[in-house]
């Protein structure tokens, strides 16, 4: 599910079946290594990640692009860390120059078995903090999301 309104609340939901046990899954959501591996839209790579994957525990993720998106660095903290169930995390983006951020949102993920050894995960998303030029980019939130989750599944398939 998506809602229609962009702005504080907007929520993107989707529904992801992984070729891999739930552990693999969820250490692929939360180890650097991997997730520099994953992260991004297509055409994105990151340079530098690192991971503390315990609850209050930092994430920080330098998404790059090509132009005209350049360098981001993308920090968080994680909410909830519960392997291989359920991972919840704050994420704050685009910082300013004053130090506001551009963007703030917090994702959810649930993690099931499913059938053949597969992982069903569910993710929600949603944004508590958009400043007005960054509204436009939520439309593509799950499109880039999609994308990730994509190079995620061609990652598991070499872990595999």
């Amino acid at each position: 599910m998506t809602t229609d309104t962009l702005g504080v609340g907007y929520e993107v939901t989707i529904e992801r079946s992984f070729d891999g046990p739930r552990a693999l899954v969820f250490d692929c959501m939360t180890k650097a290594e991997h997730l520099a591996r994953w992260w991004g839209p297509r055409m994105f790579d990151v340079p530098q990640c690192e991971s503390d994957a315990r609850v209050g525990g930092a994430i920080m993720i330098e998404m790059r692009g090509p132009e005209p998106y350049g360098s981001n660095i993308v920090r968080g903290e994680y909410l909830e860390v519960s392997p291989p169930k359920r991972l919840s995390f704050r994420l704050r983006a685009f910082e300013g120059a004053d130090g506001s951020w551009g963007i703030q949102h917090v994702t959810t993920m649930q993690f099931e078995d499913g059938p053949g050894g597969t992982t069903l995960m569910t993710m929600t998303t949603v944004t508590e903090q958009v400043s007005d030029e960054l509204l436009p980019a939520l439309g593509g939130m799950k499109e880039g999301w999609s994308q990730s989750f994509d190079k995620m599944a061609e990652l598991l398939a070499e872990l595999g």
